[in-house]
Order: C-alpha cells, then structure tokens, then sequence
C-alpha cells in the first residue's frame, strides 16, 4: 500500500512541476527581442491538421529537458503558419500568401521551403540562422537546436 501511495505521489508530482515551453505571441516576442536582443528566437511553425506537428508537441516539446533548454536559451513563438490573419513581427507586416498556402511570415522564415513542422532559430534582427524541418525526438531536437 505504501509503495502504490508512493508512485501516486511520484506521478502526481510529475505533473505538478513538470516544465513546459513557455511560447509568447509574436507581440511578446517583439516586446522580448526588445528587452534581451541579444537572445536568439526560435519559431515553431505548424499547420493545426499535421500530425507530425502535434506529435512534435505531444511527444517533444512536453519533454523537461527540451523544455528547460528552449526556455533557457530561446525565445520561444508557437506560429499557425496557415493563419489568413496579417500579423506583424518584429516591425515587419506578413499576409497569408494563397499559393503558398501559408502566411508570408512561414513561407519566408523557410526560403519558401515550408513544410510542417518547422522550427526556425533566428537572431533579434530577424537573420534566420538555421531552418530545422520535420518531426525530432527530444534528444535530436536539442542537439539541432543547440547554440
């Protein structure tokens, strides 16, 4: 009985003090790129049908040590790189583009080769430095994303 209590316990404090990415909008990642430009960004495009996008949340992004890392060294935006919305990033206006079938930000941050997901690490002035495509186990994630 002791022991089951225990692994009760354990798994409740799991969930408790698990880590997670702590994604900003584009508006506060302007407002952050602002306070700290010397951190880099990290964008995760993803299309809301793409199940490699969602087990990249489900499986990846839940993970402690990928959570702490991207917290730590990033500043991290989730992007529906479908969205039909203007948005505004980093002083710069994007439209969704129909034949791309994304908005201008996504097709753009990719050298038009977007496909989902898509995780973009770029510097406070908008350089892309590094353009990761597809589906990471926690492991590659860090080691592709690595500064």
């Amino acid at each position: 009985m002791k022991s089951t209590l225990a692994i009760i316990a354990f798994i409740f404090s799991s969930f408790l003090f698990g880590q997670e990415i702590k994604w900003l909008t584009l508006a506060e990642a302007t407002k952050e790129v602002k306070a700290h430009p010397e951190k880099p960004i990290l964008i995760n495009f993803y299309a809301t049908w793409c199940g490699f996008c969602k087990r990249l949340d489900g499986e990846t992004f839940t993970d402690a040590k990928v959570a702490s890392y991207v917290n730590k060294n990033y500043i991290p935006v989730k992007f529906d790189a479908e969205t039909k919305d203007m948005v505004t990033f980093l002083g710069i206006n994007y439209t969704y583009v129909a034949p791309a079938k994304a908005n201008y930000m996504a097709y753009a941050f990719t050298n038009g080769q977007l496909s989902y997901p898509a995780t973009v690490l770029m510097n406070g002035k908008g350089d892309v430095n590094k353009v990761v495509l597809g589906y990471r186990s926690a492991l590659d994630f860090i080691n592709d994303i690595k500064i």
